[in-house]
């Protein structure tokens, strides 16, 4: 019963067990690995305007934020439980002006939230009603050259493999008008997949 009710947090963590589900996030071989691997392969420039949608536990942000100069990183959480957490894991960026955090859907991002030089997510699309409307939607918040990146890894509870999700998140971009579309891929087990598009 335990194990059932923390796995139903995943999706929005709050409470008793959505903590628990956060401190699993924060500490699993596979998520802490994947969110260092994201970071290595993103290289945003030291002034990039970075948005992250379902942050989680902070844990990508954290790896990232130390390499911004001028730029600056949103996390977009619907957890208030998880936007909290990333805030605390990361307030040496928060007080440095470089982090902030915002509670709100990440499929549907707040009207002043707009051209980003990146958005990523990891494993966010997992949670989302209609994944084509939020590619279009967050497609249209980049900025000219701006990178849209989602990455997904199977968690144990999945039957889809890294591929299969990563080919159909290369049709939606092509679909919402992104170019050179690619896939980069972790060297784990099971195995991540990053696909990344660019705004004409």
């Amino acid at each position: 019963m335990i194990k059932e009710r923390v796995i139903a947090n995943f999706p929005h963590p709050k409470g008793v067990y959505g903590r628990i589900a956060g401190r699993i996030m924060s500490s699993r071989d596979s998520n802490v690995a994947r969110n260092h691997w994201v970071a290595e392969i993103l290289e945003p420039s030291p002034d990039a305007s970075i948005c992250e949608i379902g942050h989680g536990p902070g844990l990508a942000i954290e790896h990232l934020w130390p390499r911004l100069t001028t730029g600056h990183i949103v996390g977009v959480e619907v957890s208030e439980l998880m936007s909290r957490t990333a805030a605390r894991r990361n307030r040496a960026g928060v007080r440095a002006g470089r982090v902030d955090f915002r509670v709100a859907d990440s499929a549907s991002l707040p009207a002043d939230l707009d051209d980003f030089d990146l958005i990523f997510g990891v494993n966010a699309s997992m949670f989302w009603p209609d994944p084509e409307a939020a590619v279009n939607e967050l497609a249209k918040r980049l900025a000219p050259d701006g990178e849209l990146v989602l990455v997904f890894m199977p968690p144990p509870t999945s039957d889809q493999s890294a591929a299969s999700v990563a080919a159909g998140y290369a049709e939606q971009f092509a679909a919402a008008g992104l170019v050179d579309v690619q896939h980069d891929q972790m060297d784990y087990e099971p195995p991540a997949v990053a696909t990344r598009g660019r705004r004409r």
